[in-house]
């Protein structure tokens, strides 16, 4: 946080006569909320709940192949407990008697199509159960290739301990930061090229005309705030130790306490980027804080 500099002079009391208890408590009141002011708030780990743990991480794909695996698994638990009532027709008597039936066919005691038997049996004992034990066999393989990602991701990422994470983050926090601009000028030009192309087995040549970006001039530039004061608000990191893994997040902006440094950066700003903006035909405008 940017503002302009005070030097502050305490000023020395002294206790030439009873002071007032009155004042004397609002003075203690002012200094304490003062310095409760003064002093940095604290920013403590934060714990996900299990939907956003689940959404932003990858484990929403663990949870997808193990709630299709146990769906494949219910499957075949219904194949192999239910019973449903079949009819089948024995089509060696059909054949055998097909020729002597021909002429009596609609005569009572023997139907068209022959003698047939009912009996109780899996709705699945067609083969019909190798269907969900071969999408339990794929879904368990894509399973195991996602945990085998979720590791070597997990091996990955960057990882630090307790003193470290402290230690770099009062380093951040002491650091001066650095309000940069960066500028590139640049125009396209026309150019031609030849292209060869195969149509039919022919083979032929023709030309295309492509345009090029060609940068010109690149200059950088940062905000001078040597005579203004800056202070850094960010909050102060406890409470570490009583979580095993922490995923840590870091952000960084700049604001102004008051109206006189942020006419002054933008005047800087502005003055940077017209110096640039008549070089080229065109112009790439960055900025940043770091």
């Amino acid at each position: 946080m940017l503002s302009p500099h005070q030097d502050c002079a305490a000023e020395d009391t002294g206790a030439g006569g009873p002071a007032d208890a009155e004042e004397l408590q609002e003075q203690e009141e002012e200094a304490r909320s003062s310095a409760q002011r003064d002093a940095p708030e604290e920013q403590r780990p934060v714990k996900q709940s299990l939907g956003a743990c689940v959404c932003q991480e990858s484990l929403w794909r663990c949870l997808l192949l193990s709630m299709l695996m146990y769906s494949c698994l219910g499957a075949v638990a219904w194949c192999q407990l239910t019973r449903v009532t079949k009819i089948s027709f024995n089509s060696a008597l059909t054949s055998s008697f097909s020729a002597s039936l021909s002429s009596l066919r609609g005569a009572s005691g023997m139907g068209a199509g022959g003698p047939s038997m009912i009996y109780h049996d899996s709705p699945c004992s067609d083969g019909y159960i190798y269907i969900p034990l071969a999408f339990l066999l794929m879904l368990y393989v894509l399973y195991m290739v996602e945990c085998w990602h979720c590791r070597v991701k997990s091996e990955l990422q960057s990882k630090a301990g307790l003193d470290s994470v402290y230690e770099r983050v009062l380093r951040m926090r002491q650091a001066q930061p650095c309000i940069w601009w960066k500028a590139m000028s640049y125009h396209f030009v026309r150019r031609t090229r030849q292209v060869t192309r195969y149509r039919n087995g022919d083979t032929y040549t023709s030309t295309q005309v492509y345009h090029e970006r060609v940068n010109t001039h690149v200059a950088e530039g940062e905000f001078d705030y040597s005579h203004f004061g800056m202070k850094d608000v960010s909050r102060e990191l406890r409470g570490l130790e009583g979580h095993p893994t922490t995923h840590l997040h870091f952000t960084k902006c700049f604001s102004f306490t008051e109206a006189e440094p942020e006419n002054d950066y933008l005047n800087q700003r502005a003055w940077f980027f017209s110096e640039i903006e008549g070089l080229d035909d065109y112009m790439e405008a960055r900025e940043g804080c770091s």
